[in-house]
């Protein structure tokens, strides 16, 4: 049976047109629309009880204790009321973007059960001034900031740098979710470990220059420059896990390295391999028996977001990691914590150049085949699209936004290959080299 609450509504000058009706299910009512040339279900079209059940256990898992929630969709309020009842005495801030679904549900039979949410406020994005929208998600952490997918299928074009952002972020989330346990159990054996963290080290390097070198496809051409520089010890190397069979293949040791995946895959990036002179910097939960295997010096790393090593980072007055969801994003806020100077990314292609994943030599090395590849982005030179990925794309963006926030940095990308990447200034590592001696 389908009720129709039809509503014809042009939004940002005819761009976008909307048709909502209400259809029954076996169980409770859901909401079907006709959006942008798409069929839309904001809840299940067989249960959306069920939907809503596993929706609000999923919700709760991974919500830090300390914060207020923010939902994104009103959706037909159901995931709301639910999560009001469970957590009661918790503020849940409601956004909904579309300013015509928004006005629908406002005279909608499914308000109602909302409004009746003592500890729910709904709030409609486009009517809070800039300040209100930014101030609106500032303390908040991912954990708390709970996307239902009505609230991202239902964003207008002319939020599509939100929509993106949002996107990012709930694809970063779903990564998590799928790491938790592992990382739960990392995180409790290498606490264990009682090995130093990185509070006392900041500064360290004094603005000396520094290269973050990355197993990029790109990597293999800068091997014969990187020898010399590894040679002549007047910049600091440091690597990220997958770079170092790479690296040593061609008899460089960088001074030191970081990991920070929590699964079993980085085991073979130490198998086999003696660096007792050699400092590895590790996330708190990266994979634990790859940790045990480095035979030198470790330093423990807690990173911001993850709430038990926040936690524990504050017990012992230590100082946190900004991670970005890759081991080269971590290693550059390490890199910036340890008192880089100019610094350069040399193998960070963050897109499958020539079809490949990684340099020679990476054991997760592979073929890609370009013409599967859903996403592109502009290439290192500017002068076409080159494949890439979700993951690397929400990478790149992340290094973007680091440059923008830190406009005293000097950051070079010298991958010479790859995406381009903005706010980074693009030049030949041999130009950066002989840039940064020539200052020394």
């Amino acid at each position: 049976m389908e009720i129709c609450y039809n509503l014809f509504v042009f939004i940002n000058l005819g761009c976008d047109l909307m048709n909502i009706s209400i259809v029954e299910t076996k169980t409770i009512p859901t909401i079907k629309i006709e959006y942008n040339n798409k069929n839309i279900i904001l809840h299940s079209k067989y249960d959306p009880i069920r939907e809503v059940n596993a929706w609000c256990k999923n919700a709760i898992a991974g919500l830090s204790k300390q914060q207020e929630v923010i939902i994104i969709g009103l959706g037909a309020g159901y995931h709301i009321k639910q999560l009001s009842e469970l957590l009661p005495e918790k503020k849940i801030t409601v956004v909904e973007f579309n300013d015509d679904y928004y006005r629908w549900f406002k005279t909608s039979p499914f308000y109602e059960k909302v409004y009746r949410c003592i500890n729910v406020i709904v709030k409609q994005y486009n009517s809070l001034s800039s300040t209100e929208q930014q101030e609106l998600f500032t303390g908040i952490s991912s954990s708390n900031l709970l996307i239902h997918k009505s609230g991202l299928d239902l964003i207008p074009s002319k939020c599509k740098k939100v929509k993106e952002i949002l996107d990012d972020m709930q694809f970063k989330k779903h990564s998590i979710k799928n790491q938790i346990g592992n990382m739960k159990a990392n995180f409790t054996y290498n606490s264990q470990l009682q090995d130093e963290g990185i509070g006392k080290l900041k500064n360290m390097y004094g603005n000396k220059p520094m290269i973050l070198i990355s197993a990029g496809p790109s990597l293999d051409k800068q091997m014969t420059l990187l020898k010399r520089i590894h040679k002549e010890g007047k910049v600091v190397l440091g690597a990220v896990g997958t770079a170092l069979k790479p690296l040593i293949k061609n008899n460089i040791t960088p001074d030191f390295f970081s990991i920070i995946d929590p699964n079993p895959g980085t085991y073979e990036q130490l198998k086999n391999l003696d660096l007792p002179i050699t400092t590895l910097y590790y996330l708190s939960t990266a994979y634990h028996e790859t940790i045990t295997l480095h035979t030198g010096p470790r330093y423990i790393m807690w990173q911001e977001g993850y709430e038990d090593a926040e936690k524990k980072a504050a017990q012992l007055g230590d100082s946190l990691i900004q991670t970005g969801g890759s081991v080269a994003t971590a290693l550059l806020d390490l890199m910036v914590y340890l008192g880089a100077g100019p610094l350069a990314l040399v193998g960070q292609d963050l897109a499958f150049t020539n079809g490949l994943s990684h340099a020679n030599y990476a054991h997760a090395q592979r073929d890609v085949n370009e013409t599967l590849a859903t996403l592109t982005t502009l290439d290192y030179h500017r002068t076409e699209q080159v494949p890439t990925a979700k993951n690397l794309t929400i990478y790149r963006k992340w290094f973007e936004d680091y440059a923008l926030n830190h406009g005293n940095l000097e950051l070079y990308n010298c991958t010479e290959g790859g995406a381009y990447i903005n706010h980074w200034e693009h030049i030949r590592l041999k130009e950066f080299y002989e840039k940064v001696i020539y200052i020394g």
